[in-house]
């Protein structure tokens, strides 16, 4: 890959967080919709980006959910990782479920929204890819 797409993408790989939060049997997810300032802006996709040097994914991805909506909720389960390869490039999804929906305490550059969607609601938007390659793997149960 060019310097610049390493530079943008992140040279050890990057992480994401996909929040989910369940009522009466439905669960609904946290998206974020990318800024005009970001490759594939106009998509919908989690709060993510690049890893530091030999830092852990779910590090990354927390450090990344905090630089992006203002922090993290203090309480969250781990239910699953999934891991997207492009090459020896990776981008690790992490889902995490909270106890009850949070807003961001603020939105930086990256992000223009952020709603909590259902299943079947984030499908119908436009979805960057990636999330959308990862989508049915990252959010159904084994």
């Amino acid at each position: 890959m060019a310097r610049g797409r390493w530079l943008r993408w992140g040279r050890n790989g990057a992480a994401g967080a996909l929040f989910v939060c369940g009522s009466g049997g439905v669960d609904h997810y946290l998206l974020a919709r990318r800024s005009g300032l970001v490759l594939q802006s106009g998509t919908w996709s989690l709060p993510g980006g690049a890893l530091r040097r030999d830092e852990e994914p779910l590090a990354g991805a927390l450090r990344e959910v905090t630089e992006e909506l203002g922090g993290v909720p203090a309480e969250y389960e781990l239910c699953r990782t999934h891991v997207l390869r492009a090459g020896s490039w990776s981008y690790v999804s992490h889902l995490l479920r909270v106890p009850a929906r949070f807003d961001p305490v603020r939105l930086n550059w990256e992000s223009t929204e952020v709603r909590w969607l259902t299943g079947p609601q984030a499908l119908a938007l436009p979805l960057h890819p990636g999330l959308r390659a990862s989508w049915i793997e990252l959010t159904n149960p084994e």
